[in-house]
């Protein structure tokens, strides 16, 4: 990668811990997929634009945006509610190895022993993880964070074979499509989207534009860009980044202060994901 897109792959997951780390009060005010909703909304208003002609398929797109977008927002989101952030940052980190099975899956990447040696140990952890959780609420939201990861992994391995579009365009359309989804579950599932709006202050709407404008409009405006770019085992890496930002956010400002099991949980899924995104591929060593 030119040292210009490694600094900016250095950035989504710095964005990504904050927009996670910001989402637990916000859901105070907000029910989880109503909030989504305005946060894809505000995306799709900020990057989509009609007059710019498509290149992925139809059928991708949807495909992408449901998984990648409305689905995984819903699982991740209101798992967030029910788990501290710490805990939810560190399980979040089984989308990378979901996202490069996928891309093997449709033969965009290559595997090996070692990276599926790594894939299962970064597994283990989160299975650590969502195996100490002091409640049933505790596991139900870690247990709809690792879905929520599937999602994004199989949406991240459909857009790499497909997608041309750039960063900017693809994530507008993604939230043209998944904003409406996402309102439509809302009013399905969940209640108090009216009174929400009429009670949330400037700390609330603050931190929305904080979500919207930079966990998703820009994150994903650059996440999306480089993978049309790069390999999904070129880009993944960067996401180990996530829980130190994250953690450190988290004990900063909501004073949460990891149980050594948890951090443990997640030093077993980084030294997983170490090996995923590290191993050598045959097309490596053929280069080489």
């Amino acid at each position: 990668m030119r040292p210009w897109d490694v600094a900016l792959a250095t950035l989504p997951p710095a964005l990504w811990a904050i927009a996670y780390t910001i989402a637990k009060p916000a859901m105070q005010t907000f029910p989880p997929m109503f909030l989504m909703a305005i946060i894809y909304a505000v995306t799709a208003l900020a990057l989509y634009r009609p007059s710019v002609g498509r290149n992925t398929p139809l059928w991708a797109l949807i495909a992408a945006a449901t998984l990648g977008g409305s689905l995984q927002s819903a699982l991740i989101f209101c798992g967030i509610s029910l788990v501290p952030s710490t805990m939810a940052v560190l399980t979040v980190q089984s989308q990378v190895p979901f996202a490069v099975l996928a891309a093997w899956a449709i033969g965009q990447e290559r595997m090996n022993g070692r990276r599926l040696g790594g894939i299962a140990l970064s597994l283990a952890g989160v299975a650590l993880v969502v195996g100490m959780p002091a409640s049933v609420g505790e596991f139900r939201g870690l247990l709809l964070i690792v879905l929520g990861t599937l999602c994004w992994g199989v949406a991240q391995g459909i857009i790499r074979a497909t997608s041309t579009d750039s960063g900017r365009q693809l994530m507008g359309m993604m939230s043209a499509i998944a904003a409406p989804q996402l309102l439509a579950m809302s009013f399905l599932l969940e209640t108090g989207q009216r009174q929400s709006l009429s009670s949330a202050g400037l700390y609330d709407w603050t931190g929305v534009a904080v979500l919207a404008l930079g966990g998703f409009v820009a994150a994903y405006s650059i996440w999306y860009g480089l993978l049309r770019r790069y390999r999904i085992d070129q880009v993944a890496p960067f996401a180990l980044l996530m829980p130190v930002t994250g953690v450190l956010i988290a004990f900063l400002f909501l004073n949460e202060r990891p149980s050594p099991a948890v951090l443990a949980g997640g030093a077993v899924i980084l030294i997983g994901l170490g090996l995923v995104v590290r191993a050598p591929t045959k097309t490596d060593l053929q280069a080489a």
